[in-house]
């Protein structure tokens, strides 16, 4: 890294072990040395904009996600008077369905019960009519119904 003039920022660095959920208890609890720093392992880090647990379960990527989206829909709430439902409309898209739709590449394979909170926002706060909704709920459906197949074909083989 010294070669292209490139510096490590200690202070922005994370590291991430990651195990399944039975062999945590191996994991180095002890700081890693990187560079002139230590490092203390997390157990969650986020990336682009997407948080990975330890054991790459996205359970807290999925909580944030909804969280935002819920603090996104109780703002639009103050203002749903005093704008057209046109403008309301795309109000959610922008703010609410960006959140669902970012990344959710990485959401394959996640269980049922967490694809289920992601489409909780969209199923009590009426966005089934919007077109726009229509396609997320699809494409969440989709990458699970992906998964369930290779789960399907792996048992099979």
């Amino acid at each position: 890294m010294c070669s292209n003039r490139l510096q490590l920022n200690t202070a922005k660095t994370e590291i991430l072990w990651s195990t399944t959920g039975r062999r945590v208890h191996l994991l180095p609890k002890s700081p890693l040395r990187v560079g002139t720093g230590e490092l203390m392992p997390a157990s969650v880090v986020r990336d682009f904009g997407i948080y990975i647990d330890s054991d790459v379960s996205m359970r807290s990527h999925v909580a944030k996600t909804v969280c935002a989206c819920f603090a996104a829909l109780r703002q639009l709430r103050s203002v749903r008077r005093s704008v057209r439902r046109p403008v309301l409309q795309s109000l959610m898209s922008s703010l609410v369905l960006s959140w669902l739709d970012y990344g959710n590449g990485s959401l394959v394979g996640i269980p049922l019960y967490q694809l289920e909170r992601l489409l909780s926002v969209l199923m009590i706060h009426g966005f089934s009519g919007c077109l726009c909704c229509i396609y997320i709920l699809f494409r969440l459906l989709v990458f699970k119904l992906n998964m369930m197949m290779m789960m399907t074909i792996t048992v099979s083989d």
